[in-house]
């Protein structure tokens, strides 16, 4: 147990703080071996006279040591998932309470009802009490109205039956003595007990029962209390003492068992634990009202053969009747937990939006048809833009069209068809046969019927529809025999037709079964596993840097001064060699690993630049993606990273794609704002790919334009892009901004550019991409360019 926090200045060299109280195991030990104590003096109880004064001397000691080390455990040992404060404060008083009543009662040891035993009585009943706050403790937090009932109706048929037979007990030990005060207070304590007893029983139909949790104790505590006042109200009838010495031993063994309930976890685990409505269907909760009925048959067979009031007969057939009743009641409880349990496994395989069959759902049927001969075919269906809609339109619009899709879905499907929504914006359709002609005519349906526009919310919407179809045959032969087909195996193979119906102008494509029979190298699964291993390498991803010049002038000698470089990403695979940035950018954003990478290339393009910066000033750029430009916390990230590698903010140049400034113009400026406050400079590259202009690029806290190969490549023999980059440069220079063109791999070209006032270049006519330790072997601020 750990020490509660506390304000004092720690000591290194002191030991760690305990609560006062017992341990857990150390007080499992003490309980097991008082038990074993109770065990040898019930030997004793046996076989001596109970007036001899060593045996009071002995009952004195034991009762008061057991009682008491079973009220110590309950107010001192709190183990985590125990019962609180307040049912254990609660117990422990009424083991207290026990424990004087137990003392005294032997030394006085009463034979007739006087004074003292009032006060014994009241001891008695604060015990049980004790025992009724523990219990609550355990009930109230259970929620549920089916639970509660199930508690209540089992509680009162397991009251019934057990004040039947306890009832029939009691007056049995009467005989034709009749009811005087002592027995009416031995019926009242016997009258709690009865349901403390039912109580414990109760929990059963709506708690985990475990032999490690507290429910088990708590039932056997409850139930030798009762078998205590049962000893003792029949020793009373029968002339003897008020509390023999069976009721000392039972109730000693009583107060264990309590104090080890309170040590243990509710439910077996460390909070309360509700059945499933499954498991509510089990034995315990059906076996406890017929338990109840059958008790009160069993009082009415004992009463028929024993001397007990003619007047007790009717009650207990009235009990019985009210057993009856209770499991009536329960039945009708039971069946609404089992149609509850239906409802719950329908739940399971139905989309809750669209009501069909989920993946497990289709699942389901498509297994069950593999089993059988015939083959199975599944098209997979994906909405292209569906993203976009939800964007513009809503999200509850977009369950809107959601919905619309399967209500068409499920109209196209002939009969036995299957229509299932198993992901986001995905559906697919399953039937038994291989009919390719069926597939082809439903594909070209699904295009033709959901690629219709429509209007929705007054909104005009279109949706663009991809199928891929696959086969379970084919499946099979791929694999040669060596196993059948699955259907997250057909899935998968509908899923790379659909990829290829993506990139195709049809829209449509069906599985081919070489690549569907294996997990190809090219699995995005398996490229994302990489980059995982990757990034928790050291050395798999790793920077080459490409130098960038100003040009200072043309023609045979001239020269250039290096105003920067880019840091490219390189992947050095185990099992593939060396790969470009491509396959990393693409496993990362299906893997969801675009932040990972960005922190990694900055982290390692940093550290580079702090290996160059005290000598030579030569700023490193670093690209950003669309997933970096929504990080709020992208510009408290890098500051992190300068400050970090001991750099300034100039040290680093962030490079975003003009297509990406375009998704979220709005987000873009503030994530810009934000790096420019940070004193970064920006800029956009890959300048005549996109839709843009510099007309608008000038609202964004930009500093360069980095023109796209795709214009500057071969602009030498190319008057238009010529021209295009021409005004380009001029009305970047008119906005203030600088330009660099990157791809030039020709002198001509550079010539051109260094005429047109473009101000640096990039490409490998000026520099190769090097790694960092040969880059910084070549770095030279007065580097001669190449001749012409």
């Amino acid at each position: 147990m750990t020490a509660p926090p506390s304000t004092a200045p720690p000591v290194v060299a002191a030991p760690p703080l305990r609560r006062p109280g017992l341990h857990r195991a150390t007080s499992g030990r003490v309980l097991r071996a008082t038990a074993v104590v109770l065990v040898a003096w019930a030997a004793v109880l046996a076989t001596t006279p109970a007036q001899a004064p060593w045996r009071v001397a002995l009952d004195v000691a034991v009762l008061g040591g057991v009682h008491g080390l079973a009220a110590l455990v309950a107010l001192r040992d709190r183990q985590p998932g125990s019962p609180g404060a307040v049912p254990r404060t609660a117990l422990g008083v009424g083991l207290a309470a026990l424990a004087v009543a137990a003392v005294a009662g032997r030394l006085s040891h009463p034979e007739h009802r006087g004074p003292g035993t009032w006060v014994l009585d009241g001891l008695h009943l604060t015990g049980q009490l004790g025992v009724a706050v523990l219990l609550l403790s355990l009930v109230l937090p259970l929620r549920g109205r089916l639970v509660v009932a199930g508690l209540g109706l089992d509680a009162v048929s397991t009251t019934l039956g057990l004040s039947a037979v306890a009832g029939t007990v009691v007056l049995i030990g009467i005989g034709d003595d009749g009811t005087d005060l002592a027995t009416r207070v031995v019926l009242v304590l016997t009258g709690v007990d009865v349901v403390l007893v039912a109580g414990a029983v109760a929990l059963f139909s709506v708690l985990r029962p475990s032999r490690h949790g507290v429910v088990l104790p708590v039932l056997l505590g409850a139930a030798l209390v009762l078998a205590a006042d049962l000893t003792a109200g029949y020793s009373v009838h029968r002339g003897g003492a008020l509390s023999p010495p069976a009721a000392y031993l039972l109730t000693a063994a009583a107060c264990l068992a309590l104090a080890a309930a309170v040590t243990r976890p509710v439910g077996g685990t460390a909070a309360v634990v509700p059945l499933g409505a499954v498991d509510r269907l089990r034995a315990w909760s059906t076996v406890l009202p017929f338990a109840g009925t059958g008790a009160n048959l069993l009082a009415l067979v004992i009463s028929a053969v024993a001397p007990v009031p003619a007047g007790w007969a009717l009650l207990q057939v009235l009990a019985a009747a009210g057993c009856l009743g209770v499991v009536a009641i329960r039945f009708q409880v039971t069946v609404r937990v089992a149609r509850t349990a239906l409802e719950q496994l329908e739940d399971a395989f139905t989309d809750p939006l669209t009501r069909l069959p989920n993946r497990r759902g289709l699942a389901a049927r498509v297994d069950h048809w593999l089993v059988g001969p015939e083959p199975v075919t599944v098209l997979a269906v994906d909405l292209d833009g569906f993203r976009r809609i939800n964007e513009e339109a809503g999200h509850e619009t977009g369950d809107r069209v959601l919905q619309r899709v399967a209500a068409q879905l499920t109209e196209l499907a002939a009969p036995g068809t299957v229509v299932a929504r198993i992901d986001g914006d995905d559906y697919a359709l399953a039937f038994l046969g291989d009919d390719p002609a069926r597939a082809s005519l439903l594909a070209a349906q699904v295009r033709d019927v959901l690629g219709r526009p429509f209007d929705l919310d007054r909104h005009r919407l279109h949706l663009t529809v991809n199928v891929g179809t696959a086969v379970s045959h084919l499946l099979r032969d791929a694999l040669g025999g060596s196993g059948g087909p699955s259907t997250d195996g057909l899935l998968r193979c509908a899923d790379q037709a659909l990829a290829q119906a993506q990139a195709s102008t049809s829209g449509t494509a069906v599985h081919d079964a070489g690549s569907c029979s294996q997990t190809t190298q090219d699995s995005v699964l398996a490229w994302v596993d990489d980059l995982h291993a990757a990034l928790a390498a050291d050395d798999q991803l790793l920077l080459h840097f490409q130098p960038q010049h100003r040009i200072a002038g043309t023609g045979t000698g001239s020269v250039a001064t290096v105003v920067g470089c880019e840091a490219l990403l390189r992947w050095a695979h185990p099992t593939r060699g060396l790969l470009g940035p491509g396959e990393v950018l693409r496993a990362a954003e299906h893997g969801h690993l675009s932040d990972a990478v960005t922190e990694r290339v900055l982290d390692l393009a940093l550290h580079a630049a702090a290996g160059w910066w005290a000598d030579r000033e030569v700023p490193v750029a670093v690209n950003l993606s669309a997933t970096d430009l929504d990080d709020e916390l992208l510009p408290h990230r890098i500051a992190d990273a300068l400050d970090r590698h001991g750099l300034p903010a100039r040290a680093l140049t962030v490079e975003v794609v003009e297509d990406t400034l375009m998704l979220d113009p709005d987000r873009a400026l503030q994530t810009l704002t934000a790096l420019r406050s940070i004193g970064l400079r920006i800029a956009v590259d890959d300048y005549g790919t996109g839709y843009s202009s510099l007309a608008y690029l000038h609202r964004l806290p930009i500093d360069e334009v980095k023109f796209d190969r795709s214009l500057t490549a071969g602009i030498s023999a190319d008057p238009a892009a010529a021209v295009i980059v021409g005004h380009s440069i001029r009305l970047a220079h008119d906005l203030g901004l600088s330009a660099l063109a990157e791809g030039i791999e020709e002198p001509a070209d550079l010539e051109l550019l260094h005429r047109l006032g473009c101000d640096a270049v990039q490409g490998w006519l000026t520099g190769h991409p090097l790694p960092v330790h040969g880059w910084v072997g070549t770095l030279d601020l007065g580097l001669p360019l190449p001749r012409s």
